[in-house]
């Protein structure tokens, strides 16, 4: 593949046993085991951070910035999601939650990405009743976005036009800032709560996030900045939008009958297979989290996503009846809310450039997967018998990898060494006859 894929997802090689418990959950066959150690295809990971979940070892973790990393920079804003506040206790306020932020990190501001949500809303519905690819899915979630680009290509044209959240409020906030001070550079840290998010941005770099720092790498260091004096929401603050952070937060605005939410990265997918069969005809808008719960869910994320949640409709509660000002913002363009890049499929069936040759090694898979069991135990290394037999194919494994068939092969060569030791025996006794007779 000659395609680049920035990932935040990486491998303890230390910590990994080689136990293949993380080949099993991946969702895109992205993960494989050679030579005892894990490893991860890159065409194919979706940053979904399934394997960070499941791991017993710890070995997959997620990489992003660091505290260290942004102390040094001049001009910094924090951008945070909902499901950052429901990481701390609700006797606090979110206000204060912010002001620890502010000093955790010596930043000029902090501001949320809620009112992303406040422009979203009319978009769309409006779009909605106009697009004739329904359902519309949510393009909040990158991992979705990436899972779709991977295993269901042909879904694509459902993906909503509109920016996620986090793209929509960084152009915002970087606009503002240049209008303010034209002559000085801005720094923006967005604090994410899963790798995916920070594989997103780091691929997207136009979106205008320079540094991404995951919640867990920043957490502590918060909640000793923490103080419980009901501070204000300084800036821009939309109520409603806090609940982007859990799952259902986007379909609020619809009807029960036109929406659908589902959390989990294998829910996602059965619900993704359904699509394709055309079974969700009736169903107008989906929002898809490779998190339970949503993005509370998020593997970054230090605090329970049970508790999280609750803390999230807590905070929603509390500020329910605040009224909304978007007097920090000037008037916003169509621009900042429409996706100007397309998103395109990715090739990972492609196995050569030389159409020709890729002929040939598909040829050679089908032969290959005929001689398999079948049986997709991952014992092999490769999540199933037909990624086994594309590893073959591409020169990435062997067709012994295969346990059975070694085991096959083994029972052959010890059949063929005692026919050749009955053998060797029978000349050696005939040899020594001879000798006795001489």
């Amino acid at each position: 593949m000659s395609e680049k894929y920035i990932h935040s997802v990486a491998i303890n090689l230390q910590r990994c046993r080689g136990c293949i418990h993380c080949i099993g959950h991946c969702p895109t066959e992205a993960m494989r085991v050679r030579s005892g150690k894990s490893l991860i295809i890159p065409y194919r990971c979706v940053d979904c951070g399934e394997c960070i979940r499941v791991c017993p070892y710890h070995a997959p973790f997620g990489f992003t910035h660091t505290l260290d990393s942004i102390a040094y920079l001049d001009n910094i804003i924090v951008l945070l999601s909902p499901e950052f506040y429901a990481q701390f206790s609700t006797k606090y306020s979110i206000g204060d939650i912010q002001k620890a932020v502010q000093k955790a990190t010596n930043a000029k501001e902090v501001w949320d990405i809620t009112y992303a949500f406040y422009l979203l809303e009319n978009a769309l519905l409006d779009y909605i009743n106009s697009s004739p690819n329904l359902p519309l899915i949510s393009t909040y979630c990158p991992a979705v976005i990436e899972l779709i680009q991977v295993r269901f290509p042909t879904l694509i044209p459902n993906l909503s036009p509109f920016r996620s959240p986090v793209e929509i409020m960084s152009h915002i906030i970087r606009e503002n800032f240049q209008k303010k001070n034209p002559d000085e550079r801005l720094n923006l840290v967005y604090i994410t709560p899963c790798p995916a998010l920070a594989s997103y941005l780091k691929q997207n770099k136009d979106d205008g996030i320079n540094f991404i720092v995951g919640a867990d790498n920043i957490y502590l260091k918060i909640k000793k900045e923490l103080r419980e004096e009901q501070n204000k929401i300084e800036k821009t603050f939309y109520s409603k939008g806090l609940l982007l952070g859990i799952l259902g937060g986007e379909t609020q605005i619809f009807s029960e009958e036109e929406s659908i939410s589902v959390g989990g990265i294998d829910k996602v997918v059965k619900i993704l297979e359904d699509l394709e069969r055309n079974k969700l005809q009736e169903i107008k808008f989906l929002e898809l989290r490779a998190c339970d719960e949503g993005c509370v869910g998020g593997v970054l994320n230090p605090e329970n996503h049970y508790l999280a949640k609750k803390r999230v409709l807590s905070f929603y509660r509390k500020l329910e009846e605040e009224k909304f000002s978007n007097s920090d913002i000037e008037e916003i363009h169509i621009s900042h809310i429409i996706r100007t890049s397309p998103i395109a499929p990715r090739p990972v069936w492609k196995l050569d450039e030389d159409i020709n040759k890729a002929l040939r090694k598909m040829e050679e898979m089908k032969k290959i997967i005929e001689l398999l069991p079948g049986l997709d135990c991952g014992s092999c290394g490769s999540p199933t018998c037909a990624a086994l037999a594309e590893d073959i194919v591409r020169g990435n494994a062997q067709i012994y990898d295969c346990i059975f068939l070694l085991k096959e092969k083994l029972w052959q060569m010890a059949k063929e060494m005692e026919e050749l030791s009955r053998r060797s025996s029978s000349v050696i006794l005939k040899r020594r006859e001879e000798s006795d007779e001489d």
